[in-house]
């Protein structure tokens, strides 16, 4: 071989085993498929609460005063079937005084943290009460603020509580004459004492003692008017009395001359809160509150709206749609409040909500709302209706935008409903697969919140709204049916407020003829018919 030769077929030998050379030096790149590894459940011993934070991947945990908050049991702790977790598991104890951290592992690994608080309820109960109390854990002492109109040196004390359930007040403390400190057994509340002067007691609990000091002070204190918090016909009041002597609000529409009374205050101390009743949606008010021959100055306010969407009688229906034959529950060409998962299964060519005739408030054009869960060849599907819009399909499930701008206060949504349930025999989901051959569900929820916008429901991601510890939902309220009705049923969900001082922003109405029907869960044939919701105020 000529040393050409040679050269020529060294040359090839390098390029032949290159590539056998460089698997070795780069990193392998095979793309896995992303998984997320979430938490689904988690429960504790003694929680009051707990928020499971999928996006920011924290859970965040209110423990009960009596818990143990460095040995707790963790009773329920369940992740997506992908995930593994050595770190925490069912069954253990568990210290939560500080973070705790664990990982998720599925392709990819997802850190998670625990967040655990314990709040201990403490106050001080007493006559004049002008103001928050000024609570100093570190050093165990409370600052109370009372009207100046209190005397200090004859206090009655009606409530007291300074460590977590469970603790008891055995002593107080008194001066004697020779200037030393007594301990005197601690009576049944009231107990009139002299504070002019910071008071101690002792506290027991679990064994040991601590010792709190309480220090009433005096504060310039003005009958008025300190909050007004207006609804579509009512409006709550706060306010504060000079002393505690008897009260009454006066209120009017602006620009009148004759007041009405409202005799009705919840009073504690020197401060009271007031419902006033029976008032006219978007009026403007005054209000005022009356004491002997005083009189506070007047506050303006304006009730809300009664505000109502769309199509809520159900009568107004379209077909439209690639093929044409979609239904969609809105009048043609008017703004969309209403839709299904019509556009979605429409595509697999059948349709689980329509209009029918059969209706419950009769009338020219009057229709209602058949919803019906069916079986497709791809899935099983519930029949839905529900404020918002469909997105898009997403492999075997759907992508909504449930919510719609709203921002008026109702108290409860009434209409009328017939439900004919079927045995449950599709079951998909592992987790319902327990339900097979039990009777089917309707539901109808109702919420407000304050998202800032639609909140986005990704059924093949199991993405829904999590009804219990989203904080962003101010008011809910629900009706679960598995009997058979089959004459229309007039109901009425009461919205339960969680917080009645922020403002809404969207309002969501979802209706299913099968209440799991998100996990592709439920009986193939149950049918539901709604007809005529209204919001009541």
């Amino acid at each position: 071989m000529t040393e050409k030769t040679l050269k020529y077929a060294l040359r090839i030998l390098v390029l032949l085993i290159m590539p056998l050379f460089s698997s070795c030096l780069f990193k392998n790149d095979m793309s896995y498929p992303k998984i997320l590894g979430e938490v689904l459940e988690f429960e504790v011993e003694g929680q009051k609460s707990v928020k499971i934070d999928k996006e920011k991947r924290t859970i965040e945990v209110v423990l009960e005063e009596t818990a143990d908050i460095k040995s707790v049991n963790l009773k329920v702790f369940k992740t997506n079937p992908e995930a593994e977790c050595k770190e925490v598991f069912q069954g253990m104890n568990i210290d939560l005084s500080s973070t705790v951290g664990f990982v998720l592992k599925t392709y990819q690994e997802y850190d998670w943290k625990i967040v655990t608080s314990q709040p201990v309820e403490r106050y001080v109960k007493c006559d004049g009460i002008v103001g928050d109390l000024i609570i100093d854990v570190s050093s165990r002492r409370i600052t109370v603020p009372v009207s100046d109109k209190i005397s200090l040196l004859s206090v009655t004390l009606t409530g007291l509580k300074f460590e977590p359930e469970g603790s008891r007040i055995t002593f107080y403390e008194e001066d004697t004459q020779d200037g030393e400190v007594k301990r005197v057994p601690m009576p049944e509340l009231p107990l009139t004492l002299d504070c002019n002067k910071w008071r101690y007691f002792i506290v027991e609990y679990k064994g040991s003692e601590s010792r709190w000091g309480v220090n009433l002070v005096h504060k310039e204190v003005n009958l008025s008017v300190t909050e007004v918090n207006a609804w579509a016909k009512k409006v709550d009041v706060s306010g504060i009395l000079a002393d505690p002597a008897p009260a009454v609000l006066q209120y009017r529409k602006k620009g009148e001359e004759q007041w009405t009374e409202h005799s009705e205050l919840n009073m504690q101390g020197t401060q009271f809160t007031a419902t006033i009743p029976d008032l006219l949606p978007e009026t403007e008010y005054e209000v005022k509150v009356v004491s002997g021959d005083e009189s506070s100055a007047e506050v303006s306010f304006v009730t809300e709206q009664e505000a109502t969407l769309q199509n809520m009688s159900l009568d107004n229906w379209y077909q439209g749609g690639k093929n044409g034959k979609i239904w969609y529950p809105n009048a043609e060409g008017a703004e969309q409040i209403w839709d299904s998962a019509n556009p979605g299964s429409g595509n697999f060519g059948f349709i689980t909500t329509t209009p029918v005739e059969d209706v419950a408030v009769p009338g020219d054009g009057a229709h209602a709302a058949q919803l019906e869960s069916l079986k497709a060849v791809i899935a099983f599907a519930a029949g839905n209706i529900f404020t918002g819009k469909f997105v898009s399909i997403d492999g075997k499930g759907a992508i909504l935008d449930w919510g719609v701008p709203f921002t008026s206060r109702p108290s409860s949504l009434k209409g009328y409903y017939k439900y004919s349930p079927k045995k449950i025999n599709e079951a998909e989901h592992p987790d319902y697969s327990h339900l097979k051959g039990q009777t089917d569900i309707a539901r109808i929820m109702v919420f407000i919140t304050d998202w800032d916008k639609p909140f986005t429901v990704k059924t093949r991601e199991g993405k829904f709204v999590d009804l219990e510890n989203d904080e962003h939902i101010i008011a809910y309220g629900q009706l679960e049916e598995s009997s058979e009705v089959t004459d229309y049923k007039e109901f009425k969900i009461d919205l339960e407020y969680r917080d009645t001082k922020r403002k809404p922003k969207y309002i969501v109405i979802v209706a299913s003829s099968s209440k799991y029907g998100d996990y592709f869960v439920g009986a193939v044939g149950s049918k539901l018919w709604l007809d005529n919701f209204e919001l009541i105020y």
